[in-house]
């Protein structure tokens, strides 16, 4: 997907300054966009350490370190919410960005707003997902 994006000159982040260093958490269940997403963060500069749910994310986290954590919401075995409310537990400026198809109105609950930095709302462009990211790491 990237490639074609490339080839077609579809991309507004070919001119950005990529980071030196960045490591991020993604939990989602769903492989095409584990795929897409992963490419993408690292086409970024990224490195991105993929688990299909909240309890294998959860394990990673508790063993590695993570700059940022995106979650999709809706996961086997934990969903995204209770991930992040066991990250903000243990690190509690550890950012977290929520993938949701979820309707917006769902988020102005103040138990999320607690538990997630952001949340990014599917189906979602690159260029969205990049600039929120960006912005919840405080590189823009």
């Amino acid at each position: 997907m990237l490639e074609l994006m490339k080839e077609t000159g579809n991309c507004s982040y070919s001119n950005i300054e990529r980071p030196v260093s960045g490591r991020i958490l993604m939990a989602e269940d769903y492989k095409i966009t584990q795929d897409v997403v992963s490419e993408f963060l690292e086409y970024l500069g990224f490195e991105v350490a993929l688990a299909n749910n909240g309890v294998e994310a959860l394990a990673a986290f508790q063993e590695n370190d993570f700059d940022l954590v995106l979650t999709d919401l809706q996961m086997p075995a934990m969903d995204g919410l209770t991930l992040a409310g066991h990250i903000k537990k243990r690190s509690p400026y550890t950012p977290i960005i929520l993938m949701t198809g979820s309707d917006k109105e769902t988020f102005l609950d103040q138990k999320v707003k607690k538990s997630v930095d952001s949340v990014i709302f599917k189906p979602f462009l690159m260029e969205e997902l990049q600039r929120t990211v960006q912005e919840t790491l405080g590189l823009i």
